[in-house]
């Protein structure tokens, strides 16, 4: 059983419903992957697309003379929305390193307009108006929350810069909310694996697969962001270092052993997050870990997917919080057993509501309303963030059945580190909301970290 797979069998065991269609649109875009022998993306993430991944190819010429735009400070309309945001604290980062676009693309009855690019040390960002002539076909039924149907049918940008394939990351970070029935608009983060020049040719383009054949849109800039200074730190320590651990998942338990073989290949602290950038041969990549910066404070790393390869050395890219650029280290410790959870419970009333756990999440708010329930969760010490589930309970302490689907969405937020969980509930009555008395969530018990084998990184 893979480190994956007892991510599933746990998701399964502690409740964690998917949208519906979700697993039709996984279907149909695992069709699309190219031959086996290829690295393949793993998928922790519910919400991650899986998407083929191909060799680093010169596209030099692909696409018509670039429109050229200039990095400076100005506003970003995707912001002017009301909705929640995972990335709202950030608005003035990005308003502060970006370059509007205005560059549009047509197909069909649907427009593509580049609204906005904004690009520091670690990510490169696209903020996009998706508009069409007929209302948007959105996946799924009526029946599942508005907010995730537009997510599911959000476009999802490749790229290529001077010529160069742009390697892409294990998880598709995006959102998306609809101006109206015939208007989306969304942006999308593009998690880089290694520096960028102050200028650069950039192509993008949107497509089920990586291939630029069946690209829907392609946008050719040129990209200068030599006017804005950021104020980033970057190293590439191309550290190596082994590692050997055994773990027990199960019931009855099973043993597993683990080895791998890894390279430290970027660290990135820079204004739009930070990122820590590991390559391996692998089928099953290394993710169970934790950091840790010179001052003994742990840098929660965010969930993530990852790209696996038993042939090619692949990257892959970890967010973590926390670090600036004054951090002189951090440290690398791995996770050697398989941790277990339990439950927390209390009254509605009892919040903030956490236990005694050494390191874990604390529910601090919750405010339930006639089709979701919205969660704020701080999190401190050691720990292994997932999206973060909760369900409510009657006056027994007894999980609650809804009338129709329920379905679950965590993001966090960068700047404060807090996870809002949304538990949404659009078929609910008001009887079923009257039996709601109480919260439960899930804590992980304290993690086993082999410092023994832990690995410093020197950023100064």
């Amino acid at each position: 059983m893979t480190f994956d797979e007892k991510l599933k069998a746990r998701a399964e065991r502690e409740g964690s419903p998917t949208p519906e269609g979700f697993d039709d649109r996984i279907a149909n875009r695992l069709q699309s992957l190219p031959a086996p022998e290829r690295p393949t993306r793993r998928l922790p993430l519910r919400r991650a697309v899986v998407v083929g991944i191909a060799a680093a190819l010169c596209l030099a010429g692909a696409a018509a003379a670039p429109t050229v735009i200039s990095m400076a400070r100005g506003a970003i309309n995707y912001f002017d929305s009301e909705r929640h945001t995972a990335y709202g604290s950030q608005q003035d980062k990005f308003e502060a390193y970006n370059a509007a676009v205005g560059l549009s693309q047509k197909n069909g009855e649907r427009t593509l307009t580049i609204d906005n690019i904004a690009v520091d040390d670690s990510y490169l960002n696209v903020f996009y108006t998706l508009t069409s002539e007929t209302p948007l076909a959105l996946p799924s039924t009526d029946a599942t929350p508005a907010e995730i149907r537009v997510s599911l049918s959000a476009p999802h940008f490749w790229a290529v810069i001077d010529g160069k394939k742009l390697e892409p990351t294990g998880t598709i970070e995006s959102e998306a909310y609809a101006v109206n029935d015939r208007t989306l608009k969304g942006m999308e983060r593009i998690a880089l694996t290694r520096a960028l020049p102050d200028e650069f040719e950039l192509l993008l383009y949107t497509g089920g697969t990586d291939a630029i054949k069946d690209a829907e849109f392609q946008f050719s800039l040129a990209v200068d962001k030599s006017a804005v200074a950021v104020e980033s730190l970057s190293v590439e320590p191309k550290i190596d270092f082994t590692l050997d651990f055994t773990t027990w998942f199960g019931d009855p338990p099973e043993r597993y052993d683990f080895h791998h073989e890894v390279r430290i290949e970027r660290v990135s602290i820079s204004p739009f997050g930070s990122t820590l950038t590991l390559s391996e041969k692998a089928d099953d990549p290394l993710t169970a870990f934790v950091l840790r910066d010179d001052q003994g404070k742990y840098l929660p790393v965010l969930p993530s997917g990852t790209i696996g390869s038993g042939i090619y050395r692949v990257s892959n890219v970890f967010e973590f919080l926390g670090a600036d650029t004054d951090t002189k280290s951090i440290t690398l410790i791995p996770i050697g057993a398989e941790s277990h959870s339990h439950a927390v419970e209390g009254a509605l009333d009892a919040l903030p509501l956490t236990d005694d756990t050494e390191g874990g999440v604390t529910l601090e708010t919750l405010q339930i309303g006639p089709d979701k329930a919205v969660a704020t969760f701080s999190t401190e010490g050691a720990m292994f963030l997932f999206p973060q589930q909760f369900t409510l309970t009657d006056e027994n302490g007894k999980y609650l059945s809804f009338h129709g689907d329920t379905y679950l969405d965590s993001t966090i937020d960068r700047e404060t580190g807090l996870i809002t969980s949304t538990l949404y509930y659009p078929q609910a009555t008001a009887e079923d909301l009257a039996k709601v008395h109480g919260v439960t969530f899930w804590q992980d018990d304290p993690l086993t970290l082999l410092e023994d084998q832990a690995v410093t990184i020197d950023l100064q």
